[in-house]
């Protein structure tokens, strides 16, 4: 017979993951944080358009918006919906805009690993797959 468990070995208090990242010419680390399966939900909501064609409803999700408002919503340092910070990126209105111009290419793409990495989407299939094999 299985062993029994209390309802209690299944609640705990939850620790956000953070992580710290610095780059070249800036005088504070960019900070990222998880967001919670309630804002992810939101945001794969923003990302996907409902069509209906001839009664029949089909959901279309935008991978790249999502992946986008997820690097966004998980960047609390610096605030990317500041004013003042798009404004002075040419950028009003578009926090990931100002993203993309605050950052090189490799360093953006260096924070948006790091995002996935806070997340445990950074192992690919290839991976996951010599895993199962090794174990």
């Amino acid at each position: 017979m299985a062993e029994q468990f209390s309802v209690k070995d299944f609640i705990r208090e939850r620790e956000t993951a953070r992580q710290e990242l610095q780059f070249k010419g800036f005088k504070a680390p960019f900070v990222i944080e998880e967001v919670t399966n309630d804002e992810s939900e939101k945001l794969q909501n923003q990302a996907t358009t409902v069509k209906v064609s001839r009664g029949q409803k089909t959901r279309d999700f935008n991978q790249l918006k999502y992946t986008e408002t997820l690097l966004v919503a998980s960047v609390v340092q610096p605030d990317l919906n500041s004013t003042e910070l798009q404004k002075a990126y040419s950028a009003p209105g578009d926090p990931y805009g100002t993203l993309k111009r605050m950052l090189t290419v490799g360093e953006l793409t260096e924070l948006s690993q790091a995002v996935m990495a806070l997340y445990g989407l950074d192992q690919s299939q290839d991976d996951e797959v010599e895993d199962v094999k090794n174990s």
